[in-house]
């Protein structure tokens, strides 16, 4: 896929991938009404999602992952967004 048809499309979920000293795999993504607008939104919907596996914070992990998943072109998400409001 090139550079420019990535530009043209955004992510819609969210996914936060934890494998614990154990190996435990836990997985939780989010998909927002709207999708992200910025990093920092970013960052704070896969904050959230760690709080959502219900861990002791002395839980140690081996990996983190975020990803990104559900993509749509950029085009439908702002129809979309906007069809909401007329």
């Amino acid at each position: 896929m090139s550079a420019a048809s990535l530009s043209s499309r955004i992510a819609r979920t969210v996914v936060l991938k934890l494998k614990t000293s154990e190996f435990k795999i836990l997985t939780r993504s989010h998909t927002p009404g709207s999708p992200a607008a910025s990093c920092e939104e970013l960052t704070s919907i896969a904050l959230s999602l760690r709080e959502r596996v219900g861990l002791s914070s002395q839980q140690r992990f081996r990996l983190v992952g975020v990803g990104l998943s559900n993509f749509c072109d950029l085009e439908d998400a702002s129809s979309a967004q906007s069809a909401l409001f007329t």
